[in-house]
């Protein structure tokens, strides 16, 4: 097989800007030192030669002193609505090939109202919402109490606390004002869903992604998606995507204070408590949907190469809802939730990160 110049694009925590009063969690989706190591690493086990730089505004400098094949995108950014498109911006207007979703893609999934608004359009299920720019809006009367508050652009946890279950107006607008306040953006308002925590994550691309030959039309995304019935649905995902089984986080071992919640201090600190069930003990039926309903927000918010979604199971319905789409899940090896649902599927974390660069090689049309 071919093998590649890739550059390895990333940001690092050690580099981060800091700002007076940033909360403690302002960069947990920012990458260490280690795992930008292990991606490379397995990336030169691939035969591939590979070329590490900080993705930052001074990119097609550093890039003009290679020839680079293909980027590997890791960089998540540190400023703007939707810092995380920054650097697939930057690769497209230099023409050059980059593993991970694109620009449309990246800017929809960190906004999570627009990305929750896309998936409705297109029947995905995901919790009823409300955005809060000003924190003084007045509610929306189809939302019930408890609701669950969260920055509307960020991952990692970022801004959840026990505190985000807000049972009351009171609780409700002090959560909001905090929120608003604390990480500089709208806060997103949604129904919380009682119920059992599940992510799954997908490789590969859907065949309409692919290039191809311009006279072989690609089928409508989602209507084929749609069109799949629950028993059909392992022939319905196309066999270009790859969906791992359901994993379960099970946050029962977490302090109390955590209320059960998939939090910052979780995700950021404790990420050894929870246990990680993956595959997932849930019915077929379950599992079936879900990966369908993922299938659904991939091709929905048009991602590629590799993604995650993240779903509550309703206590009292038993059926699935999208929390919300990642099209640029953490790769930490033997901690990211892809990572592990990587390796239940027997996908170990070489394979996951050299399959990620193969499907974005494929898209692009050099493999």
């Amino acid at each position: 097989m071919k093998k590649f110049t890739v550059a390895l694009l990333y940001n690092l925590k050690q580099n981060a800007p800091h700002h007076e009063n940033e909360p403690w969690d302002a960069w947990n989706e920012l990458d260490n030192e280690k795992t930008v190591g292990n991606i490379e690493r397995v990336l030169r086990a691939g035969g591939h030669e590979v070329i590490g730089m900080e993705g930052d505004v001074t990119l097609p400098q550093k890039l003009s002193r290679y020839k680079i094949d293909i980027a590997f995108n890791t960089c998540e950014m540190h400023y703007g609505a939707s810092r995380e498109a920054q650097i697939p911006a930057i690769l497209d207007a230099l023409r050059m090939p980059y593993t991970g979703s694109g620009v449309l893609s990246m800017s929809l999934s960190l906004d999570k109202p627009m990305a929750k608004r896309v998936m409705a359009f297109h029947g995905l299920p995901t919790p009823l919402f409300q955005n809060f720019v000003t924190g003084e809006e007045k509610l929306d009367s189809k939302l019930k109490f408890p609701l669950f508050v969260k920055p509307s652009r960020e991952g990692s946890g970022m801004g959840i606390s026990a505190k985000s279950v807000c049972r009351n107006a009171r609780q409700l607008r002090e959560q909001v004002k905090w929120c608003i306040d604390t990480y500089r953006q709208p806060a997103l308002v949604e129904e919380y869903i009682e119920g059992r925590e599940f992510t799954l994550g997908m490789l590969g691309n859907l065949p309409w992604s692919i290039k191809r030959r311009s006279d072989d039309v690609p089928p409508a995304p989602i209507a084929a998606l749609k069109a799949a019935k629950p028993k059909q649905i392992q022939s319905q995902v196309p066999d270009t995507l790859r969906v791992f089984p359901p994993l379960e986080i099970d946050l029962s071992p977490c302090p109390p204070e955590e209320a059960g919640l998939y939090t910052s201090v979780i995700k950021g600190k404790l990420y050894e408590v929870p246990k990680y069930l993956c595959p997932a003990p849930v019915s077929k039926r379950i599992w079936g949907k879900m990966e369908k309903l993922a299938a659904g927000a991939f091709a929905a918010l048009e991602c590629t190469d590799f993604a995650r979604v993240d779903f509550r199971v309703r206590q009292d319905t038993g059926e699935p809802t999208i929390l919300e789409i990642n099209p640029l899940a953490g790769l930490q090896e033997g901690i990211s939730d892809i990572v592990m649902a990587g390796e239940a599927d027997g996908i170990g974390f070489a394979a996951l990160i050299n399959g990620i660069l193969d499907a974005a090689l494929q898209r692009n049309g050099l493999i």
